[in-house]
């Protein structure tokens, strides 16, 4: 089956998106969204969220799509050429029937033929465009291809929740307890906070709610919740709101 780049598709709401290159390769070849690409990504890696993507990661995202990435040449070398070098070189390699995800300035990048994107350009652009980092190293080439239709997995979906389930019981701990939620929208990670003589006190304890403040999504905001619930209650009875 042949395959070809298409811009990067963001999607249609501001919080739901990622502005990094791995999921933007991806959505460029598969056309699902950044941030399902992401949520793709992160099933791989266990991450809560996707800043940057190891090698490894990208091709298994890749695979589960039914996209199969084939090794061309490394040029880990003290003479890797730049991204303009390498283009001059495969003038005859690089065919419009040909997608190669290339690798240069720590930076996951897609040729075909003259067309190229990334999670730069965003868009479709030539390899000549002055958004190209085209002094950049190239260390890595891989050939992508696909020999069935190319799919979505399930998990690049974004999960239907309950609705409101967990949301009732975290508005009555905020105003019983004065704990706090801010949520990223960027990196879709919801911030949670005890009050600050809360946190202080489980900062000089050495207790693990010090360091955990970061949560996926509400149920995981809710669990959180019941271990900052039970601290209050230990330490704090007399600051607890009736």
């Amino acid at each position: 089956m042949k395959i070809k780049i298409n811009p990067v598709n963001n999607g249609t709401k501001k919080t739901d998106r990622n502005r990094f290159c791995g999921p933007a390769v991806i959505s460029s070849i598969t056309k699902m969204t950044t941030a399902e690409a992401a949520r793709l990504i992160r099933h791989f890696t266990g991450e809560r969220k996707v800043t940057g993507t190891h090698t490894h990661d990208l091709i298994s995202s890749f695979n589960a799509c039914g996209v199969k990435v084939q090794w061309v040449y490394d040029l880990n070398t003290l003479n890797k050429p730049t991204l303009a070098g390498w283009l001059k070189q495969t003038i005859k390699e690089r065919t419009a029937d040909r997608v190669f995800l290339v690798i240069a300035g720590n930076h996951f990048q897609l040729v075909q033929g003259r067309r190229y994107v990334c999670g730069i350009t965003r868009s479709i652009v030539s390899i000549k465009d002055k958004k190209v980092k085209r002094r950049s190293r190239v260390e890595t080439v891989y050939e992508l291809t696909a020999s069935d239709k190319i799919t979505i997995p399930e998990q690049a979906r974004k999960p239907k929740r309950i609705a409101d389930q967990h949301r009732p019981f975290i508005n009555k701990m905020k105003a019983k307890y004065g704990f706090e939620v801010d949520y990223e929208k960027w990196s879709e990670t919801y911030w949670v906070f005890m009050p600050q003589d809360a946190e202080d006190l489980a900062w000089d304890m050495g207790h693990h709610l010090r360091d955990e403040h970061g949560c996926y999504d509400l149920s995981e905001v809710a669990s959180r919740f019941d271990a900052m619930v039970e601290f209050m209650e230990e330490n704090f009875p007399q600051k607890i709101a009736a």
